[in-house]
This record gives C-alpha cells, structure tokens and sequence, in this order.
C-alpha cells in the first residue's frame, strides 16, 4: 500500500503537468485539478494497446478533398500521415501540443505566393465548408499560420512522402522545387504516379537513388516552361532521357516531347553526361535497374580507349559517339602516361547513330604524309574489318583529324603527336617535313603535295602574316606525292611580283594516279624543277582559258606588302633564276 504523502505528491505532480503542458499549446488552454484521497486512488496498470493506422491522404488540393482526408489532431504533438509515397511525422511547434478543436484538412494554398502545406480547421469536417467556414491552424504566438515551409519541404528527409505528393499533383512548384520521386524511366512501366512537374529554373528530382538536379538549357538562368507536366522517360532511340508532356500515363504515345527555346530541338540528358557526369549518377543508376542500359555502354560512353593502334584494339576499346557534337576521349595506354584527346564531329552537327566503334590511325598505301585519326563504325572487334570508316556530314570524306594538323604542334594536338612517334605510328621527320607551313625568308622551305588542284604558301614576318594561292597545280590528278620547296621570284614590277614554286626535295613518289589524258603533256615532277615555268598548258580552239604562270602578287594587296618585307629581310638571298637547277 502506498504511503498517502506519496500519493498526494504524486497526483499533485501529474496534475501540475497536465495544466502546464496545456498551457503552453495555446493560452486560452487551461485544466482545473483537485487532489483526492487515497481511497480514491487505483494504480494504473500498462495494458497492450494497438496503436490506431494513420490516416490516409491522397490530395492535399482543396478542390479535391473528401470525408477521406479529415483529420482529428487536438493535443497531439505531432501526428502520423499516410501517402501513396510513403509516411510522414508532423509536428505543432517544438513539444508544444495541437489546440483542441483542431479537426480538418491539410491543403496547399492556391496560388502558393509562398509554396508551403497549412492546416484549414473545418469544425464539421465537411469539404464543402472549407472555403467559407473553415480557418487557418495558427502558431501560440495566434497571427502566423501554421505551415511546412518550402524550405523543409525540400530539404528534410521526412517530408519526402509529402513532396512526392505535391509534385504527384502538380502543387506548390516553385523555382528549385523538388519535382518527384520516380519509380521508374522505362515508357513502358510508367504509371499516373511517375508523374513530374518542372519549372523554374533548376528543379530537384528525386529518384531511389539519390536526388539530381536538372537544368532547362545551358544556362542556368533559362527556366523550364512553366507547369511543365508529364513524364521523364529513357529514349532508346537517341540513348538519352526525355520529357515527353503529357497528363496521363496511358496517352504516352500521343504526348510530344518537350523542346528547347528554339522549338525544334528536344530536350535531354545525353547518354554521355549520364554516364561521365557525376550530378546524373542517379538517374544511371535508375537505368541499370529499369535493364534499359548495360554497363558494356556506360564503359563505352565514358570514352577510355588504350591505343590507337588498330593491330593492338580489344573490345574494350569500343566507344560510342552516337548523337553527340562532340567528346573528350582518355587514352590510357599501357605502361604510358594517359592523355585527354577531344574529338568533335562538325557544328552544330552531331555524330550520328551509327557513329558507334573503334578510333585508330590510319595510314593511306603509299602516303605516309596523309595519315589520319579515323573512327571505324563497327560493333565489335570481330566486324572491324568488314565495318566502314565514319563519314563526315557532306559524305564528302572521312571524318579525320589528319597529321598534317597535328604538325602544327598546338597545346592540344602535342600529347597526341608524341604518343603517335613513340609506339611508332608516325616517323618523326614526317611531322618535321609537315610542319613546314610557313615562309619567313626567301630560302625557307615549305612541305608541298603534288596532288592538290591549289597550293597555298604562308608568309609571316613580324605581326604581318598572309597567304599567296598558287592556282591549278600542274600535277593534279595525274601525280600524287610529298617535296619541299621554295619560292621563286619570276617578276618584279613596281605593281605586282610574279612568284613560282621549286621543287628542291621530292619526299615521296611521284606516283602516277591516272592515264594522264587530263592533262596529257604533264611532266613528271622533278628536283629543281618550276612548277609553272616549265609546263604550260596548251590551249585549243575548244579551250579560251589559260593557266596562270605561277602567281602574281600586287604589291598593294596585304600579300604584296608582307611579301616584300620577307624579300627585303632575304636581302640579296633570293632565287630569282628561272631555269631548272
């Protein structure tokens, strides 16, 4: 038996923090206690109780609520929610409890000013008396609503269920707002509950995986069209993820794709920023599990390739450039050190879908000077043979980065120069010779390819720089080949100067490509031999056009004026002979 003195304190204690506890979720709140004897006292005995189901909620739109979503909260400090996402703790405000009276519905306010979830105290609890006879929940201080502000809504863990829902209804979305925890990117799994909204501009999405943020263009100033609502899908097609607008799952196909600010090009997320960029680590994720990706593609589109050699090619150096402008392929060969190498297709173009295989350098038969980095359209090692070399835009010629480029030594070709010379894919006089573009005395030699229809030769002294094309090249289509040359001063006028071309060196060849029928009196090139001075086209009654006897450069042309301060530093160092050395 207890003592009475410890019964009194005890009942006195309980009573004193029921009425203070009261007190402190709302001031108008108030309990009225008075002690009782012991005699009226029965010890409280714990029984198991089964905890009630939190109520479920499907709307949190006024103008859709129902008898469903009322809820009973009075002296709760929190209560527990269900949504088809999931559930959710909300609190009053610290361990303070709800009023009593507190029976209603939770909803987003329309249009949110200020996007956030309130309390609408309906005293019947009907729906239909929402607007006129029901009032906001308020804080103890009685002038600010209750809410879940937008801020908790995006950041907290435990909201999630609750913005799953909003964004499930399109409500409450605002600039950054999170848009929706989806369930699946695969068209033909999706439901009415993989619904998104985006707008603004960079909204959050929320996968199984992880949270990525998702921007409308470039730049990040551009905002998604507003209430953009419908679907973010995987294009197999294009191998990129889509928005396809549309309000219902089952009219997918009838939907069209959300486009860019120019109206015409689709909006997406390349397969190669899916794979290589670490803000769309979830959506690959989400991919890998919806089976509509393989790990072979990721591998393929983060572009490490271990040679260029197409003797040394395995399969894991299958690479896939497909609907892209451009990428930064890492090669990684053995035992060396790696490079970047970027490789671009033709803007605004974009590689097209077949553009999936191997890179390798290519060596033309016969012409070490015409050596060039090729994409070999292939599926595998196997039908690399049998496969054929990427086209450019035009179909003109292959899509190439060619040696005589890379000669130039640029910052971005150099680690790609001297990988190329040092597993000996490229002899390093060849890129001397190639690199021999420009003239800045008389006596300098420049690399010439006998089988170009024009020649152009660079001239450069001090900040002055430009080009002198020497027009309908003798050999062409008749010769092919590589010499180093120099220029040769046929003429000078106090108007023009008159330039030939000497060949000084033959590199490669000649090698005659035709029957010659062109040009039929064509002589074969040869060392110390004029270009122009020693063939001369003849011309017949069916032919009133002659051939430019080498090049006449006006000295008042931008040429003329470089071209003398170059024959002016040469000083007396000129080839001016016209005869064949």
């Amino acid at each position: 038996m207890w003592s009475r003195r410890c019964i009194r304190s005890n009942v006195l204690r309980v009573a004193c923090l029921h009425e203070s506890a009261c007190a402190r979720y709302h001031p108008s709140f108030s309990v009225k206690y008075r002690a009782v004897s012991s005699s009226a006292v029965t010890p409280i005995v714990s029984k198991p109780s089964r905890v009630a189901k939190a109520p479920m909620i499907l709307t949190l739109s006024p103008a859709k609520l129902t008898d469903a979503e009322v809820l009973e909260v009075s002296g709760k400090t929190s209560f527990n929610i269900r949504t088809p996402f999931g559930t959710a703790q909300l609190p009053y405000w610290g361990n303070r409890c709800f009023p009593l009276g507190t029976h209603g519905f939770l909803y987003v306010p329309s249009p949110p000013a200020d996007p956030s979830i309130r309390f609408r105290i309906v005293d019947g609890g009907n729906p239909a008396d929402f607007d006129h006879c029901g009032r906001d929940l308020l804080l103890p201080n009685g002038v600010t609503p209750w809410n879940i502000s937008q801020n908790t809504l995006e950041k907290s863990q435990s909201t999630v269920p609750l913005r799953r829902l909003l964004a499930h209804e399109g409500l409450g979305s605002r600039d950054g707002a999170t848009a929706q925890w989806l369930q699946s990117l695969n068209p033909a799994r999706l439901t009415s509950l993989d619904a998104v909204t985006l707008s603004g501009q960079m909204p959050d999405l929320d996968l199984p995986q992880g949270r990525v943020r998702l921007a409308y263009t470039g730049d990040q100033r551009t905002k998604f069209p507003e209430n953009t609502r419908g679907f973010l899908y995987f294009d197999t097609a294009s191998l990129s993820v889509r928005f396809r607008v549309v309000d219902d799952a089952m009219e997918f196909a009838q939907g069209s794709d959300l486009l860019l600010p120019d109206e015409r090009t689709p909006w997406c997320i390349s397969f190669h920023r899916l794979a290589c960029w670490a803000t769309y680590t979830s959506i690959c994720k989400q991919l890998l599990l919806d089976n509509l990706i393989t790990e072979r593609q990721i591998q393929a589109r983060t572009y490490v390739v271990s040679t260029l050699d197409h003797t040394r090619l395995s399969d894991a150096d299958w690479i896939d450039l497909s609907g892209l402008t451009g990428g930064t392929i890492l090669v990684a060969p053995t035992g060396q050190e790696s490079f970047t190498l970027v490789v671009k297709y033709r803007s605004p173009s974009r590689f097209p879908s077949y553009a999936r295989g191997f890179l390798y350098w290519h060596v033309p038969k016969d012409d070490p000077y015409g050596a060039e980095l090729r994409f070999r359209c292939a599926e595998s090692l196997e039908h690399f043979a049998r496969g054929g070399d990427l086209w450019t835009s035009g179909l003109r010629k292959p899509w190439s980065l060619n040696l005589r480029g890379l000669a130039r030594r640029s910052p971005y070709n150099r680690p790609l120069l001297a990988y190329l010379t040092q597993v000996g894919l490229v002899d390093e006089s060849a890129v001397d010779h190639l690199a021999k573009t420009t003239v800045t005395h008389m006596r300098d030699l420049f690399f010439l390819r006998l089988s170009v229809r024009d020649s152009f030769v660079r001239l450069r002294t001090g900040s002055l720089s430009g080009s002198i094309r020497f027009r309908n090249m003798p050999w062409f289509g008749v010769y092919n080949g590589a010499a180093l040359a120099r220029l040769v001063v046929l003429e000078d006028t106090s108007t023009s100067i008159r330039l030939d071309i000497r060949i000084v060196t033959l590199l490669d060849g000649p090698r005659k490509v035709s029957d010659g029928k062109a040009w039929s009196d064509a002589d074969s090139p040869k060392e110390g031999q004029l270009v122009f001075g020693v063939h001369v086209p003849k011309v017949d009654s069916k032919n009133f056009w002659t051939t430019i006897r080498g090049a006449k450069v006006r000295k008042s042309s931008n040429e003329g004026q470089v071209l003398m301060k170059v024959m002016e530093q040469s000083e007396d160092n000129v080839d001016n002979s016209a005869s064949i050395m």
